[in-house]
Order: C-alpha cells, then sequence, then structure tokens
C-alpha cells in the first residue's frame, strides 16, 4: 500500500513538474473555485505578499472584469478538457493588477478538480490594442479581426485545424428594451466571455456588428459549442444563436482567402439581416458561405487554365473619329453562374482572387498585342488592374514581373485603375505608377469623378487619361442639365495636360456635347458595343 502511496506522490510532483515547464504559478481548484493547493511564485497574486491562498475562493482574486471570461472557462472544460492559453488579470498587492495567461485542465475522475498553470504575459499580445477593441467586451472591431485572424492562419502550418465561425445572437435588442443599457451592456459581455474563452489565445474574436460576431478556434465544434452555451448564459433573457464554420485547410484556397470569403459572407448578411428568417439562419450561412467557396475554387480553376475570354471596345478620338485604342473588358461562361462581368469582378475583390485574375488578364492581353503586331494589325489595348492588386504584397511583385517583361509592347498598353477599391497607401501606389511609367507605360484613372478618391489619385499619381464616370454623360438626357462639374473636370485635366475620356455615349448628341465641352476621346455603344475582335482604323 505504501509503495501505492509513494507512486502517487511522484506522480503528481512529475505532473506538477511538467505544468511548471512551462508555467510560474499552479494552483488546484475544487467545483466551488476554492484553491485547494498552490505551487511556484503563488506570491504575486493576492492583497497580502507571502500569505498563502489555500481555502480562498480563486474568484476573489481575478479582476471583476474578467470574472465573467473564467466562468465561462470553467464552464467550456466540462466538455473541452483542457483550455488555453486564455489572458486572465488578478489582483495583487496594491490594488495593482498583474495579466497572466492561463492554462486550465481537468482530469477525469479527479471529483471536479481543476488544475490551473499561469504564467506571465502582456495581455494583447497578440495584437489587440486599446484603439481596436471594444472597451467593454474587449471584442475586436471587424477590421481588426480579420487582420489579425488572417495574420495568425497564415503563421500556422497547413492542417493545423484552425476554423473560422460566424455567428449571430438574436435576444441582445431584447434584454435592451426590457432591462436597460447598463443590463444589455452585461449580457454583451458575458456573450463576448464566451467567445474569447473558445477562441485562438482567448483574443482572437470580434464583434462584426450589434448581432454578428466571429472568432478563429481549434476544435470544429467550438461553434456548436458557443450556441449551446450561449442559450443559458443569462436566466432573465433566453438568447438564440446561429452559427456557420468555415475550415481554414479547404483544398485550392489560400488562408487569406479563406479569411476574405467569411468576410464577404458576413457583409452579405449585415447588409440586409432581415432577408433570412432567424430559424433557417444557420442553413443559409451555410449554403452562402458554401457557394462563395465554391465559386472561389471556379475563379481559380480559370485562372489556373486561362478559360475566360477577353471582348474589346473602342476608344475614339471625338476630333477625328480615330480608334485610339480598345479597352479589355472580360467575359465568363456559365460556371460563374449567370452573374455580370461586373458583380464576378466585384466578388473576386472581395474573396482575394482580383489580384490573380489582373495578372491572368494583363498575361492574356500582352500576348494578343504581341500576335497582332506579328500579324501586321498593330493596336493599343488597356487593361483594367483593381486597387487591391497595386496593394497587395502577395502578388505586386509578380504583376510587376509580367509588366517587366513586356517592355517591347509597353506603348501598346494602358493601365486603367478602376475605383471599385479604393487604395489607401497612396505614397505605395504613386511609387508603383512611376516604375511603370518609367518603363513606358501609359496610366490612366476609370470611373473619375464618380467619389472623391480620384482627385486624391489625381493629385498623388502621374497619370496620362482621365476617364470620366458614366453618370456625367448619362445626365446629359436630363431636362434642365447644366454641365458645371463635368466641365470643371475637363478643365482641370487640360490644365495638368492629361486626355479626358468620355464613357457611356450612347448617342450622337452625347458625343456631341462632349466635343463640345473639351472632351478628347469617347467610349460606349454608339461607336461600338464590346465585341471579341478589335476595332481597328
Amino acid at each position: 500500500m505504501s509503495a501505492s502511496v509513494e507512486e502517487i506522490k511522484k506522480e503528481r510532483e512529475r505532473f506538477v513538474a511538467f505544468a511548471f515547464a512551462a508555467a510560474e504559478l499552479f494552483f488546484e481548484i475544487d467545483g466551488k473555485g476554492t484553491i485547494v493547493f498552490e505551487g511556484g511564485a503563488a506570491d504575486r497574486i493576492g492583497t497580502e505578499p507571502g500569505k498563502s491562498l489555500v481555502g480562498e475562493n480563486i474568484f476573489e482574486h481575478i479582476d471583476e472584469d474578467d470574472r465573467d471570461v473564467f466562468s465561462a472557462l470553467l464552464m467550456h472544460l466540462e466538455h473541452k478538457g483542457r483550455i488555453g492559453p486564455i489572458p486572465v488579470r488578478f489582483s495583487s498587492g496594491g490594488g495593482r493588477g498583474v495579466a497572466l495567461r492561463l492554462f486550465a485542465l481537468r482530469m477525469p475522475g479527479a471529483e471536479g478538480r481543476v488544475f490551473l498553470a499561469l504564467r506571465a504575459a502582456p495581455l494583447g499580445t497578440g495584437g489587440s490594442t486599446e484603439q481596436n477593441t471594444d472597451p467593454e467586451t474587449g471584442l475586436l472591431n471587424r477590421d481588426s479581426f480579420m487582420e489579425l485572424a488572417s495574420r495568425t492562419m497564415k503563421e500556422n502550418p497547413a492542417g493545423s485545424n484552425l476554423y473560422m465561425t460566424a455567428i449571430e445572437v438574436d435576444g441582445i435588442e431584447e434584454a435592451k428594451e426590457r432591462f436597460g443599457p447598463k443590463y444589455m451592456h452585461k449580457l454583451l459581455s458575458r456573450v463576448a466571455a464566451h467567445m474569447k474563452t473558445l477562441s485562438v489565445d482567448g483574443e482572437i474574436a470580434g464583434q462584426i456588428d450589434d448581432r454578428h460576431f466571429a472568432f478563429l478556434h481549434r476544435a470544429k465544434g467550438d461553434g456548436k459549442q458557443l450556441e449551446e452555451s450561449l442559450g443559458n448564459v443569462d436566466e432573465n433573457v433566453k438568447l438564440k444563436a446561429a452559427y456557420s464554420t468555415l475550415a481554414s485547410d479547404t483544398p485550392d484556397v489560400a488562408e487569406d482567402q479563406i479569411l476574405r470569403t467569411l468576410s464577404y459572407v458576413l457583409n452579405q448578411f449585415c447588409k440586409d439581416p432581415g432577408k433570412v428568417d432567424f430559424k433557417t439562419l444557420s442553413a443559409a450561412y451555410e449554403t452562402m458561405a458554401g457557394d462563395a467557396q465554391k465559386r472561389v475554387v471556379q475563379m481559380h480553376n480559370m485562372i489556373e487554365t486561362g478559360s475566360f475570354n477577353i471582348a474589346f471596345q473602342p476608344v475614339v478620338s471625338l476630333s477625328n473619329g480615330d480608334i485610339h485604342h480598345n479597352e479589355v473588358l472580360s467575359r465568363f461562361d456559365e460556371r460563374m453562374g449567370g452573374s455580370t462581368p461586373l458583380e464576378v469582378i466585384k466578388f473576386a475583390e472581395d474573396v482575394g482572387i482580383i489580384e490573380e485574375f489582373d495578372i491572368a488578364t494583363s498575361k492574356k492581353t500582352i500576348d494578343y498585342v504581341r500576335k497582332m503586331k506579328k500579324l501586321g494589325t498593330p493596336l493599343t489595348l488597356a487593361i483594367n488592374l483593381s486597387g487591391r492588386t497595386i496593394e497587395s504584397d502577395r502578388y505586386l511583385s509578380s504583376l510587376m514581373d509580367v509588366f517587366k517583361n513586356a517592355k517591347d509592347v509597353s506603348r501598346s498598353i494602358l493601365l486603367e485603375l478602376t475605383e471599385t477599391a479604393a487604395i489607401t497607401k497612396l505614397e505605395k501606389a504613386e511609387a508603383v505608377f512611376s516604375d511603370l511609367k518609367a518603363m513606358d507605360y501609359r496610366i490612366c484613372l476609370d470611373d473619375f469623378g464618380a467619389g472623391a478618391a480620384g482627385y486624391q489619385y489625381l493629385r498623388s499619381f502621374n497619370v496620362d487619361y482621365v476617364k470620366i464616370d458614366g453618370q456625367y454623360v448619362r445626365d446629359m438626357n436630363n431636362p434642365g442639365y447644366r454641365p458645371t462639374f463635368l466641365l470643371s473636370i475637363v478643365r482641370l485635366c487640360a490644365d495638368l495636360r492629361i486626355k479626358t475620356i468620355g464613357e457611356h455615349v450612347e448617342n450622337r448628341f452625347q458625343a456631341d456635347f462632349l466635343r463640345s465641352l473639351g472632351v478628347d476621346f469617347a467610349q460606349g455603344f454608339h461607336f461600338g458595343k464590346p465585341d471579341f475582335s478589335p476595332k481597328t482604323n
């Protein structure tokens, strides 16, 4: 018998030794939270240095703002067995707090005992700051969450079983109406606590809007676990949750595109949550996420095989009627589900495929220019480039290599910057366009005047052409139309020695009006619809 007792003691010593290999403090607590064993630098916690905490309740020593997190941890530990690291703040002498990373383990048959290993670590090491977290819940805002989740996915190797769950919670607004804003905020704090507890490092959880949340986690069943736990989080308000979980290792889809796909799905629901009945919301999430990922894979295959077409629409000189160049327009087959080309391009930007598509389109266009040159029919083509591609750390060098290797036809290529995705890093983009100009490529701003960004681009970038947004041309048909804004754009560009292009020109009246204002070129059905053969003089 004594040998067995001695062996048990050795096993316990080994367990404590293993715990302290990665920790500084060690506690064992019973089912009520009472500390029954302590070890290590336990004197760092508590109001009286050196005093044993055995017999005291651990909740008394946890910062009030983090008690919900610890309660959620104990609840989920019933199912998971092991959780951590979770950032938890503890009280200490002099009213100061100490930030610790907590690992929790529940041993089978240990009579409800929980083992806690803690080590010092500053909170927010995953990337959260005061500026990008909600001060009440500690949840990241949408952009910060997506950035941190994306970085975490990239840093983890393939097959590391990372999952992203989006969740909508119904009942929070009811709590506000019945019990007031203060009660609602406390309820929201408990919801956040459960989400953080299940998330990677206890931090990668975000609030998308008032009802939508998302978190990155390692167990596929965490979404279901959260849904069930939120149903019991408050005795006065019955919360309901609907969720969707996406795996980070979807075949043929990169991690950052998984993140953008989730962002796309969230954006669709957040635009009009009322479109989907709450009872069917989980299924709707799954369907939309599945459809989005299917389209991502289809677009990848299309890009890799080059199985998309390019059409051409002429841009004509208003002074002599000559064709100046043709704009390259993408065309897709039935695999894109009948979506318009603009819808496909916007989807590609939202889910992070536009960079690869821009590169593929550039290659196809350059090959076409070279082919026509060999056939004795030289022509100039304009390629659309998204702002996302110009800002991309991952794909920009590949795009620039394409253009560096095509200097032999650079004078036959215009690069048209679209405004569907705004550029935020103006200095970086300016350097890119300067390099392209040095290689004899010409730069055009598309949809100028549609938003304020165009004027920023005009001030920052050395461009050759400005394509005036088609709405200015369509407005010409309205009674009492006055071309004040259009004329100001034309004069500004003339002063800067930038040529202007009017788009969406559908009749002779519009063409003559643009000519009278001094616009240099025009594009639209009046001069030719998109065709698979370019028009030349």
